[in-house]
């Protein structure tokens, strides 16, 4: 059903059924993997980050671990490797680039969020400019197709904060920037992950973790809109770029709350692998960790370049699809253990690692054709 209210469209949509699958079809196997085990070459890949299909087939891919921007050709090959490790122009300082994407006039943007910019370059690699960033935005979303930044703040918790050990959680700033950095649109606050603070008897904030079933907020650039969902129900809000909100998008759909033996199961496989000492320490570091009040409604958002939404199922490979107005289409799975990082029109790029941690970014093709 979709309705207006004061020009915003709300659509509401039923859940697809959970074994129903869309017609759209991957390949068996990958079309393209680029990785390799002790090469010493640029394939020998480490700590991937993002990756990015180049209009003429190439893929750049973000290799945070060398500090480096690794391009190749469509067919695998090694073309190229731009960056480095420095703060200079073109280089990146510590766990970057995290986020690499086409930008207008076939350039290629890196983030670059420890060093405070976005380094730009021509289809070459030849480094061009530097877009200085707001220190306290040191989470780049996404890059929209006109040049224009999403970000979101770091939602860090304050250190000087004082309270009883718990759950916490704390808001950040949602934000589009232009091409030059500047900002465009505050799209609000938004509640961040959910936190287990541990206090001291003093009541100042002593330390802790993040829930691993927190629940936090969710975004990616939806062709000309920039999509933002909170974890805590089925809803997903679609602003333009000068902060207005242009659609709503929900989907039914109950939510279940997650039982100790969860919390359980999930810590003893974390830590089954440690010294029984470690292991032993590390389980009661967690043992007063509470239950959230529910299940995250979803895991993941990202749109393809048909201008479709993808929403992925929790604790699933499945990814519900919306069309570009956000009525659902149905559901899907991607390649399994797949880290989707770009869907186009007829492929999907991504990462995965095998049993030895050894990282592979892949490409597998996608059928739109209903099978005959």
């Amino acid at each position: 059903m979709v309705r207006d209210s004061a020009g915003v469209s709300i659509v509401e949509n039923d859940a697809p059924a959970p074994d129903s699958r869309l017609p759209w079809e991957f390949g068996t196997q990958p079309s393209l993997s680029i990785g390799a085990v002790d090469s010493g070459e640029a394939d020998q890949l480490f700590q991937v980050t993002d990756a990015t299909r180049l209009p003429d087939g190439r893929i750049v891919i973000a290799n945070s671990g060398s500090n480096e921007l690794r391009a190749f050709n469509a067919d695998g090959s090694h073309a190229a490797t731009w960056g480095g490790r420095g703060e200079g122009p073109g280089e990146f300082v510590s766990y970057s680039p995290t986020v690499v994407a086409s930008w207008p006039g076939d350039s290629i943007a890196a983030v670059n969020p420890w060093g405070t910019r976005l380094s730009l370059f021509d289809a070459d690699g030849n480094h061009g400019r530097d877009v200085p960033l707001d220190a306290s935005l040191l989470n780049v979303v996404d890059l929209l197709p006109d040049g224009n930044i999403f970000t979101s703040g770091s939602g860090g918790l304050r250190r000087n904060m004082t309270g009883s050990s718990g759950l916490v959680r704390s808001n950040a700033e949602w934000e589009i920037l232009d091409a030059d950095g500047t900002l465009l649109a505050s799209l609000g606050e938004f509640p961040g992950s959910e936190f287990y603070a541990i206090f001291a008897p003093d009541g100042s904030l002593e330390g802790g973790m993040p829930h691993p079933f927190g629940r936090g907020t969710m975004g990616a650039v939806w062709g000309k809109l920039v999509a933002i969902g909170v974890q805590d129900s089925y809803e997903i809000k679609a602003f333009a770029t000068d902060g207005s909100l242009v659609r709503t998008v929900r989907r039914a759909g109950d939510l279940e709350s997650p039982a100790q033996a969860d919390l359980d199961e999930y810590y003893a496989r974390r830590y089954a692998d440690l010294p029984d000492e470690d292991r032993i320490s590390n389980l009661n570091a967690v043992r007063d960790m509470p239950l959230v009040e529910s299940w995250p409604a979803f895991s993941e958002i990202l749109s393809d370049r048909a201008g479709y939404l993808w929403v992925r199922e929790y604790r699933t490979a499945a990814w519900t699809v919306f069309d570009p107005e956000g009525r659902v289409q149905g559901l899907i799975e991607t390649p399994p253990d797949l880290r989707t990082f770009e869907i186009g029109e007829d492929y999907i790029l991504g990462w995965v690692y095998d049993e030895l941690g050894v990282e592979y970014v892949q490409l597998w093709s996608l059928s739109r054709e209903i099978p005959s």
